[in-house]
């Protein structure tokens, strides 16, 4: 999988089958394509930055106000000037923290989900959508995730969490950066020599 969150929109891809692997699912609705692209348009650092904020809870907003950190006119400032560079170390922190979210809940939109039927064998369920837990790698890219002095903090927020335990999304991926922004352009020469842009990509995308 791949998270790229970018200035205004965040997208998700999955190269994956992502059918049951749970024995008691069944697969619902149409079969999902192995390679998935998913874009999220209320969802980017500056021109959507008012759409992070609205996918926030109360409970959200009201955690960081107690930090010290008033999100909302912080977001407010990124969709104002969209041009904006973060300078100090309170903007890290809130570029972060917003980064976080976009990651969040764009893999809440990208991945399937469970939904539970009981039946005289006991519980079963319908899966829609892809099954992503299994994801062996994910990896971040986009310049906020790149800049980051902690990018591995906000790609954990892909990863599966109790509090949404139907969602299919990874348990216990490795995570790796795309450090020197090349997966577009590595994309663009594996059309026409695929083993020089794998080898490109090994070197440079790197585990963090």
């Amino acid at each position: 999988m791949i998270a790229d969150v970018g200035g205004a929109t965040t997208d998700v891809y999955s190269m994956a089958d992502g059918l049951p692997t749970q024995m008691n699912a069944l697969l619902s609705g149409l079969e999902e394509p192995f390679a998935k692209r998913t874009v999220e348009g209320d969802l980017g650092m500056r021109y959507s930055a008012m759409g992070i904020l609205s996918s926030m809870s109360p409970s959200e907003i009201s955690h960081y106000n107690k930090m010290g950190i008033d999100i909302v006119k912080e977001a407010s400032k990124r969709f104002e000037v969209i041009d904006f560079i973060s300078q100090t170390d309170t903007d890290y922190i809130v570029d972060d923290i917003l980064a976080a979210k976009c990651v969040d809940t764009a893999t809440s939109r990208h991945v399937g989900t469970l939904k539970g039927v009981y039946t005289p064998l006991g519980i079963m369920y319908y899966q829609v959508g892809k099954d992503l837990t299994k994801t062996n790698y994910f990896i971040g890219t986009g310049g906020v995730v790149i800049s980051s002095k902690d990018p591995k903090n906000i790609l954990n927020r892909a990863i599966k969490v109790e509090s949404k335990a139907m969602e299919l999304r990874p348990t216990s991926p490795k995570f790796l950066l795309d450090k020197d922004y090349i997966l577009s352009a590595m994309g663009l020469l594996s059309m026409d020599h695929p083993e020089i842009a794998l080898k490109i990509m090994k070197k440079h995308i790197t585990e963090i």
